[in-house]
């Protein structure tokens, strides 16, 4: 595209970025409101359509490179001491992304209603961010998290062994090929299902690893109405560099592709939290710039470092624009809580 040599070598200043960045939005949304409600409902069909004739996953291997191309020593430059590597909700915007972070993993743990004796499956490991605070705070709970990352689990399983937790499990697998006979009383999932494509088989999968009175507990991005593939790796600078394979859903998706699990509660987050959550780590990324450089100037090439950084920041923009966009209530964050549909 014959922007990324502006991307890549930082042209322009960050505020003339963010005026790019929302002229493209209001285009694209001006295509939205265009549309008629059945031409809505049309595409929302499509896109269930398209997801339930796929695999699981697609250019999984390369969507992971994508995000993990920087090195771990990066990401703890930029993330709070928690290294939680998603959207976190603000009591307070004049608080901190370590206060922040900290209260949302509290919340996660009181929205899936996890006790201290659970057995509890993780799919999408991060950082371990919530595997690491439930295996803390439920000592007498066992967590099994999934990744399909190398260096996440080598970054996991070090924390667990400084905190002295010996009741965590770290499987590396890639969620299309994962496979379990345990049954669980509680399955999470941050941020992962929107690197899935067929998520009805995930789904499915999930049922069966869950115990009969079990919940799934599960946060999600999604656009109010509006679904997206990140397939146009041709005028797509977010598909073709960050999102691979990736989609933006719409908001009832979840509820709409299958029956055997049901939604039993759902929280809706406005965007503009995620969109303080990632000009924190855009504030972080400029105060320790100068840190940064050097650290990456040891692990990898002194062009690619540049680049790499450059694109993370890119990639930070536009999501903060997107998830501000319209006052935080376009594109949304949501907290999806599931259970069995009780057999007659």
């Amino acid at each position: 595209m014959w922007y990324e040599i502006f991307v890549d070598n930082r042209i322009f200043p960050e505020r003339v970025m963010r005026s790019f960045i929302r002229i493209a939005l209001k285009k694209y949304l001006k295509k939205i409101q265009s549309l008629s409600e059945s031409e809505i409902k049309q595409i929302q069909y499509n896109f269930q359509k398209t997801a339930n004739n796929s695999e699981i996953t697609i250019h999984a291997n390369l969507a992971n490179s994508q995000h993990y191309e920087l090195p771990t020593s990066f990401f703890e430059k930029i993330l709070s001491s928690h290294m939680k590597y998603s959207g976190s909700e603000w009591k307070n915007f004049q608080s901190n992304l370590e206060t922040s972070d900290s209260e949302t993993l509290d919340l996660y743990s009181k929205r899936a209603e996890i006790s201290n004796n659970h057995s509890i499956l993780e799919l999408g490991s991060g950082w371990g961010s919530l595997c690491l605070y439930l295996a803390k705070k439920f000592p007498a709970s066992f967590i099994t998290t999934v990744t399909n990352s190398n260096s996440q689990k080598k970054f996991i399983e070090a924390k667990a062994s400084s905190m002295n937790l010996n009741n965590l499990n770290v499987i590396k697998a890639d969620i299309s090929e994962f496979s379990t006979n345990e049954k669980f009383d509680r399955i999470v999932s941050i941020e992962m299902f929107e690197h899935t494509r067929n998520t009805k088989l995930l789904l499915q999968n999930i049922e069966q690893w869950l115990e009969d009175d079990g919940k799934l507990f599960i946060q999600v991005f999604s656009h109010q109405k509006y679904p997206q593939f990140f397939d146009d790796f041709s005028n797509s600078w977010m598909s073709k560099n960050f999102f691979t394979g990736g989609m933006m859903p719409y908001k009832k998706f979840y509820g709409d592709i299958q029956k055997k699990l049901k939604i039993v509660q759902s929280w809706e987050i406005e965007g503009i939290y995620y969109q303080k959550t990632l000009d924190s780590w855009l504030n972080n990324l400029e105060i320790n710039k100068r840190e940064i450089s050097k650290q990456l100037s040891y692990e990898l090439k002194p062009q690619n470092s540049k680049i790499l950084t450059n694109r993370f920041r890119m990639f930070l923009l536009i999501c903060s624009e997107l998830f501000g966009f319209n006052s935080g209530k376009e594109w949304v964050v949501m907290n999806h809580l599931f259970e069995k549909e009780a057999t007659q």
